[in-house]
């Protein structure tokens, strides 16, 4: 393969303070216009294939194995980043008229399990892919830069959007949270954009872009916390404690937490983690006091306060509200490395009543305990589940924990003929991410009998 095209760290800045950069891919025109053509013809013959998009299309590989693609993809979710099942070619027609700004929908296409609260940590990204040149007159998507970190629609108006043009073969890798919308096509051509969503499979230990030692480039915007936590986090660095605050500075923040200006209260949230101790308080009274805003801010000022706060959330999970027993196991797995105390608490809770707290504590495990067996037990035995989304979980969980899940093996080969697809998907990478004999012939095996034609 040619040399892999990480990103700068000007490129990750911008990543992470926009929510997208773009690249080129290297392929010559003619493979783009190839593309173009067959896709056309698919739409025809057998419409929007959905998730086979890459079986119908195979070439599509070639994309997203390019140097410039691979490189970002490295960059933003680490080297062992995994291409996810899900996928879905977008069609613009001249008459098929524009969308409202949106968010992807975290149950039905993050797939991940995360139907109740979205991270700032950047676990996800689409890759938006054009065969054509993709002017604003074909109808290319638009994007609210900045608006990933935001659960409502931030108050911009219309001229902030930003148009992702280019040339045919341009890709752009997108913060899986961006609000975006497909512009209206006031052309004559048919506009296709293929997405595919992509996962980080570990923790950020270290800087995975070509990291020149670039400071944060600060400003005075209003998100500067939010985003310097997160290039801090991409680092590797580990958060807590450190700073010292007058009670009436904590008494102003735990006001503000709760602030129908959506950037007030999570930059007050933000910097009530970093207060550690004197900010824990104000932030499980937020989880728990029946404020829909403040509990959903709560989540990322404990992500800042990092280790100190696993105790207090290991109560949580104990807790006689499902909601917040759901939301401790959700911010248990948000703080990743840093809450591996809490596995035992957690594995207890794959017996809870409820199925919302069983899948958010079979994600969470998965990036609390990557290095090792402990958790398999556990994750192997949620293979089982009735629900889909806590069987779902456990095998992403068991792909990240890879060659650590042995004892998991027999259940993942059972779980290939689960009747949930992505279930079958993920326990797929499982056994190709353990990588042992077992696992391999289990793969080898299921490659002769699966089905071949996507149409029939």
């Amino acid at each position: 393969m040619d040399t892999i095209h990480l990103l700068s760290d000007q490129e990750m800045q911008k990543f992470i303070r926009d929510g997208y950069v773009s690249v080129k891919v290297d392929l010559p025109s003619s493979f783009h216009d190839a593309l173009y053509e067959k896709t056309e013809k698919m739409f025809s013959s057998v419409g929007n294939p959905g998730n086979n998009l890459l079986p119908r299309l195979p070439e599509m590989q070639q994309v997203f194995s390019d140097p410039a693609v691979h490189g970002a993809m490295i960059s933003i979710l680490g080297p062992d980043y995994y291409l996810h099942p899900h996928r879905h070619c977008h069609e613009n027609t001249p008459d098929s008229g524009e969308q409202g700004m949106h968010k992807d929908s975290l149950h039905n296409s993050r797939f991940a399990v995360d139907d109740n609260h979205r991270h700032h940590h950047t676990r996800w990204a689409m890759a938006f892919y054009y065969p054509q040149d993709s002017l604003v007159e074909i109808g290319p998507t638009a994007i609210w830069p900045r608006s990933q970190y935001f659960n409502t629609q931030p108050p911009l108006e219309r001229s902030d959007e930003l148009a992702l043009v280019g040339e045919a073969g341009t890709v752009a890798i997108v913060n899986y949270d961006v609000f975006h919308r497909k512009m209206l096509n006031q052309s004559e051509k048919t506009r296709y954009m293929m997405k595919f969503l992509f996962t980080r499979m570990s923790e950020p230990t270290y800087p995975s872009w070509n990291y020149q030692g670039t400071e944060w480039q600060e400003s005075d915007d209003v998100q500067e916390q939010t985003w310097q936590y997160i290039w801090n986090w991409h680092l590797g660095h580990r958060n807590g404690s450190g700073q010292h605050a007058t009670s009436e500075t904590v008494s102003e923040l735990t006001n503000l937490i709760g602030s129908d200006q959506e950037a007030v209260g999570i930059e007050a949230a933000y910097k009530l983690g970093r207060l550690g101790q004197q900010g824990l308080e104000p932030l499980i009274d937020a989880t728990t006091g029946g404020d829909p805003v403040a509990c959903r801010n709560a989540i990322y000022g404990f992500s800042q306060m990092g280790q100190e706060v696993v105790p207090s959330l290991i109560e949580l999970l104990s807790h006689d509200q499902v909601d917040v027993r759901v939301r401790a196991a959700d911010t248990l797995g948000d703080l990743g490395l840093q809450a591996k105390s809490s596995l035992s608490a957690l594995f207890d809770k794959m017996s809870d009543q409820d199925d919302k707290v069983r899948h958010h504590a079979a994600e969470a495990m998965g990036t609390i305990a990557p290095d090792d067996d402990t958790a398999v037990e556990p994750l192997t035995k949620a293979l089982t589940d009735e629900v889909d989304l806590v069987r779902r979980n456990a095998a992403l969980s068991l792909a990240r924990i890879g060659r650590h899940a042995t004892q998991a093996v027999p259940a993942l080969t059972l779980a290939l003929k689960d009747s949930n697809h992505f279930v079958r998907a993920f326990s797929v990478h499982a056994l190709e991410r353990n990588g042992t004999p077992e696992a391999t012939a289990t793969l080898l095996e299921h490659l002769r009998t699966v089905r071949w034609c996507p149409s029939h």
